[in-house]
């Protein structure tokens, strides 16, 4: 006997942009998952973590992750999942994943139910469906709550005949600029580390006697992903009694990309709007990204980026960004920036700046409020914490 699942993870629905067509692919990208997977009769999916990219959502997107989940219960097929740091709300325990968890359209193995402190340690339990047991801890972006993975002890079904474990951090692994958890304190004793947060697509890191796996994101998030990442799509996993037997990335359908460089050095703000808008070219919904590098002559503030953009979308691109970070003149201050995900672009920005490590939680932490739509109500204790554990 065989059975399939699916790895996915970092959906992020919401207003991940200011453009509701880019919003709309991101929901795209998950209703084609969905498709997939009954299409396809998968036995269940594995989610790494931030289903939504904030913990309050929009009616709107829960309504429509609603009508998507209830796809897949009509088709009995699971979806277990962890909360990530996009759906947790600052300052809360509960998460919007809770809500779906409590109305049966998917399982939260970061409940309760399933984790519980006994005395200085932490007890992790898990489900085991079809032979495969799974288990999961939830993500944050405080690096404080990663030292759960300290004191954490997994009850694991050694009878089962594959062991997932879920998890939503950037782990040493990928560098150690930007982790939020060294990789040897993941718990040891699983075949197959569903990994989520790292916005990147990165196979087969070994790690004990099994392997990590990050999916990346179902749709471009940022103008860094665009560039950085050729494709998007998730992980199709076949396993039986003997372990697991393959595992495929399958992608999915994104909109066509335009990635254009401009070298700055010697010329003015016209000649480097005259050089973008002959570049560009009548299109059906591309996205485009134009990086300008190196010393112009004039002022950064006089490059007309607006224009720009405008010139680009009457010609039918659906998402435009001018990037000029790596843009200098006689006066200003180049930063180079090398992230793949706006938390570690934040990371990278602030630190650039001189800012210490503490100062830099402070201003993820009003980040997050301002991004959930949450009042300011408990950020004087969570700063206090914040600069207690640091």
């Amino acid at each position: 006997m065989t059975y399939k699942f699916i790895h996915t993870g970092d959906t992020h629905i919401g207003n991940v942009y200011k453009d509701k067509q880019r919003n709309d692919d991101i929901k795209r990208a998950f209703s084609e998952l969905i498709d997939y997977a009954i299409d396809s009769k998968v036995d269940f999916i594995v989610h790494s973590g931030d289903v939504f990219d904030s913990g309050s959502p929009d009616i709107n997107d829960l309504l429509f992750v609603t009508d998507q989940l209830h796809r897949l219960k009509e088709e009995n097929i699971k979806f277990f999942t962890v909360p990530g740091s996009h759906d947790v709300g600052v300052g809360e325990e509960l998460s919007i994943v809770d809500l779906f968890d409590r109305n049966g359209l998917l399982i939260n193995l970061n409940s309760n139910k399933y984790m519980k402190k006994e005395g200085d340690r932490i007890h992790l339990s898990g489900i085991t469906y079809l032979n495969a047991f799974i288990a999961g801890v939830r993500g944050k972006r405080s690096r404080v709550e990663d030292e759960i993975f300290k004191v954490l002890d997994v009850d694991i079904d050694q009878n089962a005949w594959i062991k997932i474990f879920i998890f939503h951090h950037t782990i040493s692994a990928l560098g150690e600029t930007f982790k939020d958890l060294d990789t040897e304190n993941l718990p040891k004793g699983f075949d197959y580390y569903a990994a989520g947060h790292w916005h990147g697509h990165r196979d087969n890191i070994p790690y004990n006697n099994g392997i990590i796996q990050y999916p990346g994101s179902t749709e471009y998030c940022d103008e860094k992903e665009i560039v950085s990442n050729p494709n998007r799509g998730f992980y199709v996993i076949e396993y039986s009694e003997s372990g697991i037997s393959s595992i495929r990335y399958q992608l999915l359908k994104t909109r066509e990309k335009e990635i254009i460089y401009i070298n700055a050095d010697g010329k003015d703000q016209k000649q480097l709007k005259s050089e973008a808008l002959s570049k560009f070219k009548q299109n059906d919904g591309k996205l485009l990204v134009v990086i300008v590098e190196g010393k112009m002559n004039g002022k950064r503030t006089e490059l007309d980026i607006q224009d720009i953009k405008s010139n680009a979308k009457a010609l039918g691109y659906s998402y435009v960004s001018v990037n000029i970070s790596r843009l200098s003149d006689s006066d200003s201050e180049n930063i180079s920036i090398k992230s793949e995900n706006i938390s570690d672009i934040e990371d990278e920005f602030l630190s650039a700046k001189g800012y210490s490590k503490k100062e830099v939680e402070f201003a993820h932490l009003i980040i997050d409020s301002v991004e959930n739509g949450k009042e300011l109500v408990g950020i004087k204790q969570k700063a206090v914490d914040i600069y207690d554990n640091q």
